[in-house]
């Protein structure tokens, strides 16, 4: 499956692409129909202060910035494509339009390949010369990072749900001078199960050091009626 946001993402090669440019700066309107994206274990608590945070509801979920309160809707990218000031950006948005890809053993680069991304005449070359350029480099090193950090989300979630700390849920949310608003389809974290574990499984925990992302994923829950609180004011605009 494509993954979100990518249309056309392909390998970066040398033959393919020695002559291509990226478009510099990117906006983000490409995540405007997004109304959730992914986080990582150690976004949880970056990003709490501005989203509402829940987990996918699926065979392996995943932690999730809530962006809009319906389909196709993200309340923090404005008509001209610039996130809220201030917000925290999530990496899995700051990667784009990179993303890491497997060919055999090999990790490769790769790039979505579209007209409004590469130019052969604007933006910074992926090549210098026959080498990859610094932008080149610098991508390789930061998904790698991104990489890294999706990989130590998973032994969290496993142990979220080993404890079965996540329940379904649905928000409704009042909108002002309209009718409510629900989002289903995802899980949070069931505070009451959570403060009913053991002593020993709650320090278990604070070892791991997933305390403060389970805190924050549960004060997150305020941002539900800020975001109502966007969607009243993009309305009215």
């Amino acid at each position: 499956m494509t993954p979100l946001f990518y249309e056309n993402i392909v390998p970066i090669t040398f033959a393919q692409h020695g002559t291509m440019r990226l478009r510099t700066p990117l906006d983000y309107q490409f995540t405007r129909d997004a109304n959730a994206v992914p986080l990582t274990l150690s976004e949880i608590p970056l990003a709490a202060p501005w989203y509402p945070i829940a987990f996918t509801h699926e065979a392996r979920p995943r932690p999730v910035a809530i962006l809009g309160l319906r389909d196709g809707e993200n309340l923090f990218v404005d008509g001209k494509g610039r996130w809220r000031e201030g917000a925290y950006v999530p990496t899995y948005v700051r990667r784009y339009p990179f993303a890491l890809g497997q060919t055999g053993e090999f990790i490769t680069l790769c790039i979505e390949d579209r007209p409004d991304v590469l130019s052969e005449t604007i933006g910074k070359p992926l090549f210098d010369g026959d080498r990859p350029s610094a932008l080149l480099e610098s991508a390789m090193t930061f998904c790698r990072s991104a990489q890294a950090a999706e990989r130590a989300t998973a032994p969290f979630i496993a142990r979220l749900t080993e404890l079965d700390l996540l329940d379904g849920r649905t928000a409704t949310v009042e909108v002002a001078d309209g009718p409510k608003v629900s989002l289903s389809g995802f899980l949070t974290i069931d505070e009451a199960r959570f403060r009913a574990l053991s002593d020993e499984v709650f320090l278990d925990l604070r070892r791991s050091g997933w305390l403060a992302a389970i805190y924050a994923q549960i004060q997150a829950t305020l941002n539900w009626s800020r975001l109502a609180d966007r969607l009243s004011d993009r309305q009215a605009a």
